[in-house]
């Protein structure tokens, strides 16, 4: 699918072909909860959606998570920046550069502060 000359990607798309590199990972939001309990983890999988921009910050892709959190992206070896998107002040996480090696997916870990306090 393409707007305005940015392909956007579902990255859970199980009917996507295998690639031979990317960036897969996992996506979560905490707190859940306004008081942490002992024993009880304060944070969930999170749907969203992500921009990936080239070294020079460069809008390459938009995808979103599956609503477990996940996704896996395929693309070539090189440096790429991650960028949550967010609608307002909360939820935010921060972008995050990841380098993609050659025949290999980069794992990553976004998580987002929800602002419950």
């Amino acid at each position: 699918m393409t707007t305005e000359g940015i392909r956007t990607v579902l990255a859970a798309n199980p009917n996507s072909a295998p690639a031979e590199s990317g960036i897969t990972g996992q996506v979560s939001i905490r707190p859940v909860r306004p008081h942490a309990t002992l024993g009880v983890p304060n944070l969930a999988p999170y749907q969203a959606k992500l921009d990936v921009l080239d070294a020079s910050g460069n809008t390459l892709t938009s995808f979103e998570t599956d609503p477990s959190g996940t996704f896996r992206i395929p693309l070539p070896p090189g440096k790429y920046i991650l960028r949550p998107q967010t609608s307002g002040l909360y939820p935010r996480a921060s972008e995050q550069t990841v380098i993609v090696p050659p025949k290999s997916f980069a794992q990553v870990r976004i998580v987002y502060d929800s602002g419950i306090r």
